[in-house]
């Protein structure tokens, strides 16, 4: 992740070996509203806690319990940014010490996505991305699929990433892809609308990508 300022941990975790001890073992909070929660649900939580300890710990930080919130984001103590995915029996955490003089609205965001599958691609295509968008994509990118899911994760990672500055849901079609750059694998996205004080229409972020096996990783963070 070029010119990130942070770190990026990952831990696997197996679904089938998950166990509610995990949390005792680790020392992880079991969220009250788990109790109903599939094992694939809880696995991805604490594998998620598990990949964050190790980010604060590979930052030299004493690691922190990181609470959920509303709509199941971590609630990051203010000395750090984070983020978290899951994808496929993997866990990744974006972590970077919170800089004094932060003035951005952008927090930190990540996101992991199998490539969607060329059926889904037309269901799908419509709430993700407009007429434009794709217009703008395929001509850079000749696979439709790849190119949805890039958008996809781009638009998942950016949500993460504005949250924190808007507090409540907006669609991914409140955003819109403004430019391609493939020498640097990043994607330009300009809000269509004000979403917040500081989040105003106009308003542009940077999206990084890295194209994984039958995957791909996006993140976002403060430029």
């Amino acid at each position: 992740m070029p010119k990130f300022q942070g770190i990026c941990t990952h831990y696997r975790f197996d679904v089938n070996r998950y166990s509610d001890d995990l949390y005792i073992h680790h020392q992880v909070p079991f969220p009250s509203a788990f109790h109903s929660a599939s094992a694939l649900r809880k696995a991805e939580f604490i594998a998620g806690r598990i990949a964050a300890e190790q980010a604060f710990i590979g930052l030299g930080l004493e690691p922190q319990t990181v609470p959920i919130g509303n709509l199941r984001e971590p609630l990051w103590p203010n000395s750090v940014l984070g983020s978290i995915s899951h994808h496929n029996g993997h866990a990744y955490c974006l972590m970077m010490p919170r800089p004094a003089n932060l003035h951005s609205p952008v927090r930190l965001g990540i996101d992991v996505e199998s490539l969607i599958g060329n059926d889904d691609v037309d269901t799908m295509g419509a709430n993700i991305m407009s007429s434009s968008e794709i217009s703008l994509m395929s001509t850079c990118f000749k696979q439709s699929e790849f190119a949805l899911t890039l958008v996809f994760s781009a638009k998942e990672s950016l949500f993460k990433a504005l949250y924190p500055a808007v507090g409540r849901y907006f669609d991914f079609l409140d955003v819109r892809l403004s430019s391609i750059n493939l020498d640097g694998n990043s994607l330009a996205f300009t809000l269509r609308h004000d979403l917040s004080m500081h989040l105003f229409r106009g308003y542009t972020v940077t999206v990084h990508w890295q194209q994984l096996a039958n995957a791909v990783v996006t993140w976002v963070y403060p430029e």
